[in-house]
């Protein structure tokens, strides 16, 4: 403990406290992290258990805001570059980081699969972007290279930091499962439907892009998952994310009026991503 003199009394701080008092500093200068602060992890008294507390990890076994805010922007900032990359090899690379910090740390099975679902999603998607901007031609991958300043980039930066804080938003779920002592079958199930939707959408890239590259950029695919849904890819994304989403309020909700309101901002998170 700390011990700090107020007055004729000594006060005396938990250096677990002044730790998280500090990573919350940290996200709060961050735009639009500010509203995400860390939750509670300890049960409420009349719900506390030795069972209970023992299967909630302590705040310092999660991420802090800090990482996840830089988890969001590091890979967005791609955008500088290539404008296109703040939402293609960004988005990806937010997603898999979120999911990565989330599985090294000690976690319920629940939250391990739904970190598994964003690794899955994020690693995917950069592999697939990563082959068709090397291996096809400009005109299907629409990466095009253009000449800026650096005033010019530096003008992209509220594109970069609205990309940023929508990944932050969309990792927030997993927030909500990583913290919660028990789950239950509806809960699997969504994690399943994550991989799912998330399934669907490498089908539907994976697909369109070998038929255009094959019969060219003008072709209309229908073939495959196309002959029933006219954008598989974008269907399978929402539809995994709506699970994504659903998930962690289940979970939020679930278990108890004072685990809800200790998740809160992270469900008013989830809303908004």
């Amino acid at each position: 403990f700390v011990g700090t003199r107020v007055g004729s009394r000594v006060c005396r701080v938990s250096p677990s406290a002044v730790v998280m008092l500090r990573d919350f500093l940290l996200a709060a200068i961050i735009p639009h992290a500010i509203a995400l602060r860390p939750i509670a992890t300890r049960p409420p008294p009349h719900t506390r258990s030795s069972h209970v507390t023992a299967s909630l990890p302590p705040p310092a076994a999660l991420p802090s805001l800090a990482s996840l805010a830089a988890a969001s922007i590091l890979p967005t900032c791609l955008g500088f570059w290539k404008t296109g990359y703040a939402a293609s090899y960004g988005y990806g690379g937010a997603m898999l980081a979120a999911g990565a910090l989330t599985l090294r740390c000690s976690v319920p099975a629940l939250a391990q699969a739904h970190a598994l679902a964003l690794v899955f999603y994020g690693l995917r998607l950069n592999l697939f972007l990563l082959y068709r901007e090397l291996a096809l031609p400009e005109e299907i991958h629409q990466m095009k290279k253009r000449e800026a300043s650096s005033a010019d980039r530096l003008k992209r930066a509220p594109v970069i930091l609205g990309c940023s804080a929508l990944y932050y938003l969309m990792a927030a779920p997993l927030r909500i499962s990583a913290v919660a002592p028990t789950s239950g079958p509806a809960a699997a199930a969504l994690v399943a439907c994550s991989f799912l939707g998330f399934g669907i959408a490498a089908l539907g890239d994976t697909i369109k892009t070998y038929v255009k590259a094959k019969e060219g950029k003008g072709y209309l695919v229908t073939s495959g998952p196309f002959r029933y849904l006219r954008h598989p890819n974008y269907t399978g994304e929402l539809f995994g994310w709506t699970a994504s989403a659903l998930l962690g309020a289940l979970v939020a909700l679930s278990q108890g009026a004072s685990f809800a309101r200790s998740v809160l901002p992270w469900l008013i998170g989830s809303a908004g991503g």
